[in-house]
């Protein structure tokens, strides 16, 4: 039976859980899905334990219910301006030409790679493979099987706020669940979303979320660059409550969701009538005047984005355009406004490739983009983990091998207990 995996993608608007199994060709069934608006995270970090946990506490039951399941470990993405990246290489050697490359020398690779000082407050969360070199032979994918004396590979390294990291620990600890370990939203979403065609082609994600805004970049299949930028579609709600006096922040939000249009070109000319209070008269607000206040915040962060893939060098070079994903990039012509800003082409990331049998209509969504991209992920999350020390792995699969030699043992006995005495099998359990 396939291992059913909890996901929790933390972010500062809601917090989403889902609960699912992953499937051939990186397809996945969910089987539980929630969300939760959340209390108690800003966009600094926890502001309030107590309130923090309860939201996690509450989508996970929800999720856990829904599939019928038990939740006691969970992997949790998240973005945050603490999120950092940097490019770094590593060389081993072989006392024989004919050394034939194995997966454990990789492993030994990726040990080397990390073998350097981490920013101090910071934690590494991530090691992304990006080209091998072996030998005189250079840019090379995959290096299995193949043969040489000295092999060089170059890797992205990706590291969070090791503060941010232990209050979000501490938090499920108060539920009773444990942290499996920690993602970037972003960066998994564009390794799911994205095919190795876009990648080789030039691509790019974009990641708008309540408090960030992240940027995933890739040319000739490698990820080039990660950044992501303290501004998100929090800063749109906030224009709507400056330029409309009185207005309540819950209802400058939903304004912004449910009658948002990002290209005030495409506004209607008609007028939006509600009352700021049930005492107050109703308040007038022209639909073209609303997209307006939208676009300016919008295009000041596209603006920023451009600066990023500008310094990349890719700005000429993203050919098969950029894939937009997190819930502020759901508003009525966003990609149009990317296109119009960026001169890029854009696209709403497409998760239903991922999703196989299971919950499919409800998460479908860019909003819901991470947690599914993660769920997928799972089985070959570690290739993009940091790497165990050499001894620590073999030390592993020691006690794994042993623990499997002990439930056999430990079948043996109950069979001859049941066989030979007639004792009921639910009695020996």
């Amino acid at each position: 039976m396939r291992e059913i995996y909890a996901v929790v993608d933390v972010g500062t608007y809601q917090v989403r859980a889902v609960v699912g199994q992953p499937r051939e060709l990186g397809r996945v069934s969910v089987l539980g899905a929630a969300a939760q608006r959340t209390q108690g995270l800003d966009e600094k970090g926890v502001a309030n334990i107590e309130k923090f946990s309860d939201t996690l506490r509450q989508v996970l039951t929800r999720a856990a219910q829904q599939a019928a399941l038990q939740v006691s470990k969970v992997w949790v993405t998240l973005s945050h301006a603490s999120l950092r990246g940097e490019s770094t290489q590593a060389i081993i050697t072989f006392p024989q030409a004919d050394h034939e490359i194995q997966y454990t020398d990789l492993e030994r690779l990726r040990w080397q790679a990390v073998q350097r000082p981490v920013p101090e407050g910071f934690e590494l969360i991530h090691v992304i493979p990006q080209l091998y070199h072996l030998d005189h032979r250079e840019g090379i994918r995959d290096p299995l099987g193949m043969s040489g004396i000295r092999l060089e590979g170059q890797y992205y390294l990706v590291y969070a706020s090791k503060a941010l990291l232990g209050m979000i620990r501490r938090c499920f600890e108060r539920i009773g669940v444990e942290v499996e370990g920690f993602v970037s939203r972003a960066l998994v979403t564009a390794e799911a979303c994205l095919s190795p065609e876009h990648k080789s082609m030039g691509a790019g994600l974009l990641m708008v979320g309540h408090h960030h805004t992240a940027v995933v970049l890739y040319h000739e299949g490698i990820l080039k660059h990660f950044a992501t930028l303290s501004m998100g579609s929090y800063w749109v709600t906030q224009d709507i409550r400056e330029m409309i006096r009185g207005i309540l922040p819950q209802q400058a939000e939903d304004l912004k969701i449910k009658e948002g249009i990002a290209l005030a070109t495409q506004a209607p000319e008609s007028v939006l009538r509600f009352r700021l209070s049930t005492s107050m008269e109703a308040v007038e607000v022209q639909m073209r005047f609303l997209a307006q206040i939208i676009q300016a915040r919008f295009e000041e962060i596209l603006v920023y984005a451009a600066k990023e893939i500008e310094e990349a060098g890719l700005l000429e070079k993203l050919h098969a355009g950029l894939y937009l994903s997190g819930g502020g990039v759901q508003m009525r012509y966003f990609p149009s406004l990317v296109e119009y800003v960026l001169g890029q082409r854009a696209f709403y990331v497409d998760t239903k490739a991922l999703l196989g049998p299971g919950l499919r209509q409800e998460i479908h969504a860019p909003a819901w983009a991470g947690a599914v991209s993660l769920l997928s992920l799972l089985p070959t999350l570690k290739e993009y983990l940091p790497p165990l020390p050499p001894e620590a792995s073999t030390e592993k699969k020691k006690a794994k091998e042993k623990s499997k030699e002990k439930a056999v043992f430990v079948d043996k006995i109950r069979s001859f207990l049941s066989d030979t005495f007639k004792i009921p099998k639910e009695l020996i359990e």
